[in-house]
C-alpha cells in the first residue's frame, strides 16, 4: 500500500457534562487538602504511640495511614496541577506529575513496610509485652479519622472523580486495617497473648503492600504510556474503521496525559481520492466519534489515500 498523506489534523473536543468547572476544582482541592492534613497528622501520632507502647500493629497501621496521606496529597496536587495550562516547553501540560510523585512515594513506603515486617517476625520469635488498652484506644481514633476522611472526600465530579475515587479507596482500606488494630488490641487485653500483635501487624502490612503495588502499577502505566484502562488501541482502530469513508485505521496509539485526560493518534485510509476539505470533515467526524465513545478529548488523525492520490480526480470546489 502506497501511503500518500493528504491531510493531517488534530481534533480537541470538550464534553459539556463531564467538563469540570472552577468551583468544582476548588471544592475538591479543599476537601482533599483537609483529608490529607488530618491523615498526615494522625500518621505521626500513630508512629509516636506505636513506639511508646511497643506495638508493631500500630506501626503497621501508621504505614497504611501514610499510604493514605500520600495518596491524598498526590490527588490534591493532581487537581491543582490539572488547572495549569500547557506551555511551549510542556506542550502536554503537567498531568503526569502526580504519577511520578506517586511512584517515588510508593517506593519509599515499601522500605518502611519491609522494616515493619522484619520487626514483626522478630517479635514472633522473641515476644515483647504490648499495652493492649493503648492499641484499642489508638485503633478507635484511627477508625474515626478514616471514617471522617471518607465522608470528607466523597465521590467527586468530572475529571476529579478518578483522583477522588482512588483517595476514597485508600481511606476505606485503611478503615478496615484500623478495625484489625482494634480487634488485636481487644484480644491482647483479653488473652495477653503476645503473638497477636505481630500477626495482626503482618496482616495490615500485606494490605499496605497490596495498595502500594496497585499504586506503583498505575503510576508506571501512566509514565510508560500504557493504554488507559477501558481503552484498547484495537477497539479504537475498529471504531475508526466503521466510518463510511474509511477503509482501515493503522498506527493507532492511545495514552494517558495524566489527571484523567487521554490522547489518541492514528492513520486512517480513505476510499479513493478526496479533497482536502472532505478530509477535514472526515477528521472532525472521527474526532467526535472517539470523544463520544471513548471519552478521549485530544485526537490527532492523519488521512491517507489507499493508492497514489490522483490529483486530477480531486474536485476543487
Amino acid at each position: 500500500m502506497d501511503e500518500n498523506a493528504v491531510a493531517r489534523s488534530e481534533s480537541t473536543h470538550e464534553h459539556g457534562p463531564g467538563h469540570p468547572h472552577g468551583h468544582s476544582h476548588a471544592h475538591g482541592g479543599a476537601r482533599l487538602g483537609l483529608a490529607a492534613a488530618a491523615n498526615s497528622l494522625f500518621a505521626v501520632v500513630q508512629i509516636v504511640v506505636g513506639l511508646a507502647i511497643g506495638s508493631v500493629v500500630v506501626l503497621a497501621d501508621a504505614a497504611h495511614q501514610a499510604v493514605d496521606a500520600l495518596g491524598l496529597i498526590t490527588a490534591f496536587v493532581a487537581v491543582r496541577v490539572a488547572r495549569r495550562p500547557a506551555t511551549s516547553d510542556w506542550s502536554y501540560g503537567l498531568g503526569k506529575a502526580d504519577a511520578l510523585g506517586g511512584l517515588v512515594s510508593a517506593l519509599l513506603l515499601v522500605g518502611s513496610v519491609v522494616w515493619i515486617l522484619v520487626e514483626s517476625v522478630r517479635r514472633l520469635v522473641a515476644p515483647e509485652a504490648v499495652d493492649g488498652a493503648g492499641v484499642v484506644v489508638i485503633g478507635v481514633i484511627a477508625i474515626a479519622v478514616n471514617a471522617a476522611g471518607v465522608l470528607l472526600v466523597g465521590h467527586g465530579h468530572g475529571e476529579e472523580a478518578i483522583s477522588l475515587r482512588a483517595a476514597r479507596l485508600h481511606l476505606l482500606t485503611d478503615l478496615a486495617g484500623s478495625v484489625v488494630v482494634v480487634v488485636a488490641g481487644i484480644a491482647l487485653v483479653s488473652t495477653d497473648a503476645s503473638w497477636i500483635d505481630p500477626v495482626a501487624s503482618i496482616v495490615v502490612s500485606v494490605a499496605v503492600l497490596w495498595s502500594t503495588w496497585r499504586l506503583v502499577s498505575s503510576a508506571v502505566g501512566v509514565l510508560l504510556d500504557r493504554s488507559p484502562g477501558g481503552v484498547e488501541a484495537s477497539d479504537l482502530a475498529v471504531a475508526l474503521g466503521e466510518h463510511a469513508d474509511v477503509d482501515v485505521a493503522h498506527h493507532v496509539h492511545v495514552r494517558s496525559l495524566g489527571a484523567g485526560r487521554h490522547s489518541a493518534s492514528a492513520h486512517v485510509v480513505v476510499h479513493g481520492a478526496t479533497t482536502v476539505h472532505r478530509s477535514q470533515q472526515i477528521v472532525d467526524e472521527l474526532g467526535a466519534l472517539v470523544g463520544e465513545r471513548f471519552g478521549i478529548e485530544h485526537v490527532t488523525l492523519q488521512v491517507e489515500c489507499e493508492h497514489h492520490c490522483d490529483d486530477d480526480a480531486l474536485d476543487h470546489r
